[in-house]
């Protein structure tokens, strides 16, 4: 999702608590997240970011403009409930700087509790349905469409699943036994199994082991917070954001029909939770690949995990930075 660069910080942070400004300003929680992104992100060299006066503004790029957008739509994501007076005031302030974007509107969808237009325009626009089609130009229509059929319980895909349970045959260390294991451990059918998630979703479980984040709602969104900010654009952020509506502002009770029984509210309302998400984003800018997208997860899957991560330059768990001592 295009965070803000070490030279872009102050400004990208800038544009983002003007937007709000109009409207109070930030509250605790997004305070928070914007501060920690700045000082992981810029180090020392960042000032706060303090809010443009219109000169100020004039000179930014529309680069900052558009990540400054990107920020802001997850910093309304987080809010919970989303006032309708701050999701107007944003997208009118964007649309000043000629910025239009339908993830503005879905903050919109979301504030005024349209939340079954909301589920419907990140299904429209959003990766996963994106991928479908790009698999269907490359002659995978058929496997995509049986895996979405096991996926909803209608009919299993054999293959497929072995495919999957092959991954057992990986030595131990391995990135594929460690996605192995991660289904037994959690007790998750596999692929082509009967309600075994999308195989396109299941890509980022690949990325959950890569990272060693969790499946409770704080490590769903750590790992998509890590995925929107290794993604270009705004793929990532759609991604991201359905997570939030399943975790954060209790706007998803489904995702592509599934009932999310684990879904939950308010996961990242204390200090402990938004500083760790900031550092999964920053971990994210510090990731080389788009793994989701770009990475043959198979031909991978014996390569030891350890190596994947120093491929990949996945800061590991020991080294992230800590927070409050």
């Amino acid at each position: 999702m295009d965070l803000p660069t070490i030279d872009q910080a102050d400004s990208v942070i800038g544009l983002t608590r003007t937007a709000f400004a109009r409207t109070g300003g930030l509250d605790e929680l997004q305070e928070s997240l914007v501060d920690d992104l700045g000082f992981l992100i810029a180090g020392e060299t960042f000032t706060g970011g303090s809010v443009l006066d219109s000169k100020a503004i004039t000179q930014t790029t529309l680069d900052e403009r558009e990540r400054a957008m990107r920020l802001c739509v997850v910093l309304e994501m987080m809010e919970h409930p989303l006032d309708p007076e701050v999701a107007v005031s944003v997208q009118e302030f964007f649309a000043g700087l000629g910025i239009e974007d339908r993830l503005l509107e879905d903050a919109r969808f979301l504030a005024d509790r349209h939340f079954e237009t909301l589920a419907a325009d990140l299904d429209r626009h959003g990766w996963y349905r994106e991928q479908t089609i790009e698999g269907r130009h490359h002659g995978k229509l058929i496997e995509l469409l049986r895996s979405r059929l096991a996926e909803r319980g209608v009919v299993a895909d054999p293959a497929l699943a072995r495919r999957w349970r092959a991954l057992g045959e990986c030595p131990d260390g391995s990135w594929g036994r460690g996605v192995y294991d991660f289904y037994l451990e959690h007790e998750f059918p596999f692929p082509g199994e009967r309600h075994g998630i999308y195989e396109l979703g299941a890509r980022h479980d690949w990325v959950h082991v890569l990272t060693d984040y969790g499946t409770d709602g704080e490590g769903e969104l750590d790992v998509f917070a890590f995925i929107a900010a290794t993604m270009p654009g705004e793929a990532g952020l759609s991604l991201l954001a359905v997570t939030l509506g399943i975790f954060q502002n209790d706007a998803l009770k489904k995702v592509r029909g599934k009932v999310i029984r684990n879904a939950k509210v308010d996961t990242i309302n204390s200090d402990a939770a938004v500083d760790r998400w900031a550092v999964a984003f920053w971990r994210g800018t510090q990731c080389n690949t788009d793994i989701m997208a770009d990475v043959d997860l198979f031909a991978m899957a014996k390569t030891p995990v350890d190596e994947a991560r120093r491929i990949f330059n996945i800061v590991p768990t020991e080294d992230l930075p800590q927070f409050g001592g």
